[in-house]
């Protein structure tokens, strides 16, 4: 069943660590929980299901305590009450660019009067009609997780005026993105992109709002280097690798191992 939320874990000084689910498998959702994760990127951008799916997914990552949060194929008020709708605790708002995209995600994940967030009683968010609407409706508002995505050079040039939008709980920078505004595209570890991500991480403490940076390197020796790094610089939460970038990488070593048995 559901632990403590994202945002009490976070606010408890607690540090989170999630990965992203891009294999659609409630079976490998589980599993990720069961191996200690505190929260799943369930990811209907780049993986190759929509929301039917995720909804199972969600389901897989309540049973084992793991925290679910669904970024959205694209910008798309509606793509986020959806992803609301199937009870995951938050959401990922891509493509983020300027402060009217996060003002338009933090809206669309309100219940009016703060926002324009759809409501039905009916939705597995609100326990398909039998809570109390009201007290359900509260609850949402409060603890939703509202990340933003901020990409490309337009949003890095904004992103202070990003930061500054109300109801922003967490900021994921594209790595790549950010490199290559700052003329080392691809060198994702080149002093320039981790300084520039060491500065937005002490604008985005000064706000209260949590950064969370992404790690993608099966290199067991870099996930700790860069796990230090920002955890040393004061992010609260990061995200290692994909359940298919591990899945792969575990493969590869165990047939590696068995097959430099069997060549001897």
């Amino acid at each position: 069943m559901r632990d403590k939320l994202f945002k009490e874990k976070i606010k408890q000084g607690q540090k989170l660590i999630g990965t992203w689910i891009q294999a659609g498998s409630p079976e490998i959702v589980e599993v990720v929980g069961l191996s200690g994760f505190d929260f799943a990127i369930i990811d209907t951008e780049h993986a190759c299901f929509g929301i039917e799916k995720a909804e199972e997914l969600v389901r897989a990552a309540d049973v084992v305590g793991l925290i679910p949060i669904i970024r959205v194929s694209h910008r798309n008020p509606t793509l986020v009450m959806k992803a609301l709708d199937t009870g995951a605790q938050g959401f990922v708002y891509p493509g983020v660019t300027c402060r009217r995209d996060a003002e338009e995600a933090v809206s669309a994940s309100k219940y009016p009067p703060e926002g324009i967030r759809g409501a039905c009683p009916f939705v597995r968010a609100a326990g398909h009609g039998s809570g109390n609407w009201k007290e359900i409706a509260a609850r949402a508002n409060q603890d939703t997780v509202r990340v933003i995505l901020v990409e490309g050079k337009e949003g890095i040039d904004n992103f202070e005026d990003i930061l500054s939008v109300e109801g922003v709980d967490v900021i994921m920078m594209g790595p790549f993105d950010l490199s290559v505004s700052l003329g080392v595209g691809g060198e994702l570890e080149h002093p320039l992109v981790m300084d520039a991500f060491s500065r937005m991480i002490g604008m985005c403490s000064q706000r209260g709002v949590v950064m969370m940076p992404n790690i993608f390197d099966p290199d067991l020796d870099k996930v700790k280097k860069l796990s230090e790094h920002w955890f040393g610089y004061g992010c609260q939460s990061l995200l290692v690798n994909t359940d298919k970038l591990m899945l792969s990488w575990a493969l590869r070593k165990n047939l590696e191992t068995a097959r430099g048995s069997a060549e001897k």
